[in-house]
């Protein structure tokens, strides 16, 4: 586990940290409708930052739908 987490954060080094901001919101305040409204910013906006994040780290860091919102593990290890 430690190497994988060395990994991922080894290709966070140039992230952009809004998405990073993003991601620690939504799992903070449990789902993207809450955090839209911590935010300040379009539920869309949102979206599309979480999948930026998700696309450039190649991860799935959250499960949406209707079920709702949950982390996944490689969530938990960004988060």
């Amino acid at each position: 586990m430690q190497v994988k987490k060395r990994a991922l954060l080894g290709q966070l080094s140039d992230m952009d940290l809004r998405l990073l901001r993003v991601f620690k919101a939504v799992v903070d305040c449990g789902g993207m409708s809450a955090a839209e409204l911590e935010l300040n910013i379009s539920l869309s906006t949102i979206s599309k930052h979480i999948k930026d994040l998700e696309q450039r780290l190649g991860l799935t860091l959250c499960q949406r739908g209707r079920e709702g919102f949950a982390v996944t593990d490689e969530g938990l290890i960004i988060y």
